[in-house]
């Protein structure tokens, strides 16, 4: 049959009904075919596709390191690894490098970094009080032992005060002890205060002074360490038995020293003022009979013990010892270099059991009363003299007591319970005890500070890098200048500037803060050995973590 010609069909004849789907290929398209713009109306551009991607893939990376930041601290981490990040929730410094960064200051105890000589950024207050058997605080102070008063040749032993770090002076506050009572009263302690200065760990050598205690039986127990022994003891009572009366004893110096090398050895010596920082004199021990007032502890005199029947002895001065008295050649105990005069005995024949009052203890210790010539009266002790002469020593003032009374009574940090001297009626018939109050202060001093991470190897050379910074602010804060982030994929000798946005709190609404930043890293030398840095100035911040990403 013969083929007849095929006419052109006419048009709208072929439309999408007579098509079937997806048979019409790129050769079946002529290259100059044109495809009007009204054709592809309503499509995304692919630039506008791109860009809306990038986007969401930017924020889920940042949603990705806060996710893995959280997961650190609730896992309690240190350093956690992310798939091209890195999450550093400080928890020690393993994370940072110490060689690269500069005043760093890490506070192990809540695990941050800060920028500033405090570790809470403001300025801490801290005080050590110490008493002859206690401290208050272990962080910085060991306490002294002391034999007591029956204890005739017992050593004791220094507290000790250790000076924190950055810390260049500190305040010292002395209250001497106060004597015992034999009949009348004993005098109170002394009060020495100043600054001093010292160095980061020096350990400073603490002395409290014992309360004189009467005594029977014992030659010089009148306060503790006190015979053959110089640790704060004053003059001691001694009286024969068996009468049964009872002398009465100093009180025990309080001091400052230097160290304790061969201090016991010091007792009787002359002066070495280089070794004693302060002292606070303590006061004599009560006389017998006849209203004797016994002398409270100085001033940089002690003072002396009175009388109407008897004699008081002297008080300690700042260069000799107090003067004992000793009628009619009877023998009489001398008051020197940081100890009182111990008491003596009446040696009247027909007084074998009554004693005289012994000398506090001091810089120079007060001397012990004496007997009446004609019967049992007997004289009470002087108090010793205190001390601030030091060179290292500023501010340095005394204040006395006044017989019974102590000195220092008026000062806001005195305790009631300490330096008195053993007032009409006491019972027991004691002094009270001496304490040592040390105080100091650590400055908030904002440093220039630098904070480097240690390397962390990209998978592949990268170009941008986010970081997320967990701040806690101490003061008010110019981000970016007083924070500034960088970031570096050659191993720290380039860095790139991230800008920092305040992105709110980690949890409600206060403590640590959540700053991000983005840096493009491309224009920096290949490599793939990432560190951020962050550098600190002008105003103390906390930094508790870092969190790098990178793509």
């Amino acid at each position: 049959m013969a083929i007849t010609k095929i006419t052109k069909l006419p048009d709208n004849v072929v439309n999408s009904d007579k098509i079937v789907d997806n048979t019409i290929v790129n050769a079946d398209v002529s290259p100059s075919a044109a495809i009007t713009n009204a054709k592809t109306s309503g499509l995304p551009s692919i630039s506008t596709t791109l860009s809306t991607a990038c986007a969401a893939l930017c924020k889920a990376k940042f949603n990705i390191s806060l996710l893995g930041f959280k997961m650190a601290v609730n896992e309690n981490l240190t350093v956690f690894n992310l798939v091209d990040g890195v999450v550093d929730e400080f928890h020690d410094e393993s994370g940072t490098d110490e060689a690269e960064g500069s005043n760093d200051n890490y506070c192990a105890t809540n695990d941050y970094y800060i920028n500033s000589t405090s570790p809470q950024g403001t300025t801490i207050s801290m005080s050590a009080g110490f008493t002859v058997s206690s401290i208050t605080e272990p962080d910085t102070s060991v306490t002294g032992t002391n034999p007591g008063p029956a204890c005739e040749t017992g050593e004791g032993t220094f507290g000790q005060y250790t000076v924190p770090s950055c810390v260049s002076s500190v305040d010292v506050k002395l209250w001497g002890a106060g004597g015992s009572r034999f009949g009348h009263d004993g005098g109170g302690g002394g009060f020495t205060e100043g600054t001093l200065a010292v160095t980061t760990g020096q350990v400073l050598e603490v002395v409290v002074g014992e309360k004189g205690s009467r005594a029977s039986g014992d030659n010089g127990t009148g306060s503790g360490p006190q015979t053959g022994e110089a640790l704060g003891g004053g003059g001691g009572a001694s009286i024969p038995v068996p009468l049964g009366n009872l002398g009465s004893g100093g009180g025990g110096l309080s001091g400052i020293f230097t160290n304790d090398e061969g201090f016991p050895a010091l007792k009787g010596n002359a002066p070495k003022a280089p070794q004693v920082y302060l002292v606070a004199g303590a006061g004599g021990g009560g006389g017998h009979s006849g209203s004797p007032q016994a002398g409270a502890g100085g001033g940089l005199t002690g003072q002396d013990g009175t009388s109407s029947n008897g004699q008081g002895g002297e008080g300690g001065s700042q260069t000799a010892g107090g003067a004992s008295y000793a009628p009619g050649g009877y023998p009489a105990s001398q008051a020197g270099f940081l100890e009182g005069a111990d008491s003596g005995k009446n040696p009247r024949p027909s007084c074998p059991s009554v004693s005289n009052g012994a000398g506090g203890s001091g810089y120079y210790g007060g001397g012990s009363g004496g007997p009446q010539s004609y019967g049992e009266y007997t004289g009470p002790g002087g108090g010793g003299s205190s001390y601030y002469g030091h060179p290292q020593i500023t501010s340095g003032s005394t204040e006395a007591g006044n017989y019974c009374e102590g000195g220092g009574i008026a000062d806001p940090q005195y305790i009631c319970g300490y330096n008195e001297g053993a007032a009409p009626g006491s019972s027991p018939p004691q002094g009270e005890d001496g304490y040592v109050l040390i105080s100091a202060s650590v400055p908030a001093t904002t440093t220039s500070t630098t904070i480097v991470s240690e390397p962390f190897t990209a998978g592949s050379v990268p170009t941008t890098s986010r970081i997320v910074v967990f701040e806690e602010r101490v003061s008010s804060l110019t981000l970016n200048t007083d924070v500034i982030a960088s970031i570096s994929r050659d191993g720290g000798s380039n860095f790139t500037t991230a800008t920092l946005s305040d992105s709110g709190y980690v949890t409600g609404s206060s403590g640590q803060r959540i700053l991000t930043g983005q840096a493009t890293i491309s224009g920096q030398p290949s490599g793939q050995s990432m560190r951020w840095k962050l550098a600190l100035a002008n105003n103390a911040v906390k930094i508790h973590g870092v969190a790098l990403q990178w793509a």
